[in-house]
């Protein structure tokens, strides 16, 4: 439900308990309204679709970061251990651990790429990917505690460990807060383990066992650390990328809603995508059902009635257009005074357009009893609404400082006639043939014996409501 259906719905209420609907209390009922929706979590179908595109190319860039990541450590684990001969044992399980670990790394980023590219597992990935990423780093601590004997409060030394902060950053590409606490916490207590799962040391046995493993600190390791600093940079820099991106999308996007608000039905706008509104810039031709409505005699209430008065009453009456249009899916092109035409088959044709712009004429007159039977109106409120069912041409219209959404052809003129006929006819609903038939409702419908409409060439078969 819109924002102002919800606005008509609150006023209803009120109007229901019959206090006067003032304009301070439309105010305090809009005001309600957006607070309420500000703290709703519920986002839009546009949000939705935004938010779903940044999710997969975030999915992309990390998976690309993981690669690119990978062969950097990889190919500075490979340089600084090119021209040094190990003979440490420890030293050497400990170089092929960590070159499988980024070559694990890597193939991970590569899959997780290939699978987003692919629209796969979208809102599972982020999740599965931080999870293996957590396997690595702490299976690769993990086999350096329990494999090689090293004891896990000196986890911090090795290079490896300086990869979690990578992976967070990676992680932090998702702009997940529930994630990212996720893998705080799987790292936390993971490293937690690592720390305090060994007992305690006596400095000595720390001496020891820092004499042993001395290669962790050499040159080489350093370079490798260093590397590892500038892969998190690198990292960081696509996540603050990737915010940007995302900031100036969402503007776009609420530029865009904005402008076409101006001029569009506000049924349209927030569906619109760039490419549907490029299309009604151009303009097409469509088959729809229009409808017309007017009030008849309204020179007798603009009389009779205070400019404020009347200001809620046509206030009233339109509030009561929208709900009808609502109901049955009609987009209300424009209000023209007391008056609306309000289109089915926009922005694209179903098979009940017709069908649907019947059952709308008919809830109108429904709701404008019901309102003459509260309000006690008199003379009371009569409409007149004409339907009928061709092509037209639809589209934006002007120039870049006016553009105007609109839809002209002889359908359209022969609506309006068919909603003039229904004052010689003396029935407030009038269609067309083509519109019953398209319907099929013709057992539910009579013609209607009446002066061939003006301006309108061939000959019309008009019908209203049996009974």
């Amino acid at each position: 439900m819109g924002f102002e259906s919800r606005v008509d719905r609150t006023i209803s209420i009120l109007e229901s308990r019959k206090k006067p609907v003032t304009p301070r209390s439309r105010i305090r009922a809009a005001l309600g309204l957006i607070d309420r929706l500000r703290t709703s979590p519920s986002l839009s179908d546009a949000t939705h679709r935004l938010i779903r595109e940044a999710d997969t190319g975030a999915l992309q860039r990390a998976g690309l970061a993981r690669m690119v990541t990978a062969g950097l450590l990889l190919m500075a684990v490979l340089v600084t251990t090119a021209g040094v001969e190990l003979s440490n044992p420890i030293a050497l399980k400990q170089v092929w651990a960590a070159e499988l670990t980024l070559v694990l790394f890597g193939a991970q980023g590569w899959g997780g790429a290939w699978l987003a590219s692919k629209r796969i597992g979208i809102e599972k990935l982020p999740v599965i990917t931080a999870v293996v990423d957590a396997c690595l780093v702490l299976g690769n601590l993990a086999y350096t505690h329990w494999g090689l004997g090293i004891p896990g409060s000196l986890f911090s030394v090795f290079p490896v460990a300086w990869v979690v902060p990578i992976t967070m950053a990676a992680a932090a590409i998702h702009y997940q807060p529930r994630l990212q606490a996720f893998v705080a916490a799987i790292y936390v207590i993971g490293l937690s383990l690592l720390a305090f799962g060994g007992g305690y040391l006596s400095p000595a046995d720390r001496q020891e066992d820092l004499a042993e493993i001395v290669g962790v600190f050499s040159a080489q390791a350093n370079m490798v650390r260093i590397v590892m600093v500038f892969a998190a940079a690198l990292i960081l820099i696509l996540v603050a990328r990737q915010g940007r991106l995302m900031l100036e999308r969402a503007v776009r996007e609420t530029t865009l809603r904005v402008t076409l608000t101006r001029y569009l039905p506000r049924e349209l706008a927030p569906i619109l995508t760039d490419q549907a509104f490029a299309s009604l810039r151009q303009g097409r031709r469509i088959p729809v059902t229009l409808l017309f409505v007017d009030i008849r005699a309204s020179t007798t209430f603009g009389e009779t009635m205070e400019p404020a008065q009347l200001a809620v009453f046509i206030t009233s009456f339109r509030r009561r257009v929208l709900r009808a249009a609502s109901r049955h899916g009609g987009v209300i092109d424009k209000f023209t005074g007391d008056g609306a035409l309000i289109l089915f088959g926009v922005p694209g044709a179903r098979e009940d357009d017709a069908r649907r712009a019947l059952a709308c004429g008919r809830t109108l007159l429904t709701l404008i009893a019901r309102w003459n039977a509260k309000r006690n109106f008199n003379p009371p409120v009569r409409l007149g609404i004409g339907i009928h069912t061709g092509d037209v041409f639809c589209g934006v219209v002007g120039d870049e400082s006016r553009l105007e959404f609109t839809v002209v052809g002889e359908t359209v003129n022969i609506a309006s006639r068919i909603e003039q006929a229904t004052k010689t006819a003396d029935c407030e609903l009038l269609a067309s043939q083509e519109t019953v038939v398209a319907a099929g409702e013709e057992t539910q419908w009579v013609e209607v014996a009446c002066d061939p409409l003006p301006g309108v060439t061939r000959r019309m078969v008009l019908m209203k409501p049996a009974g």
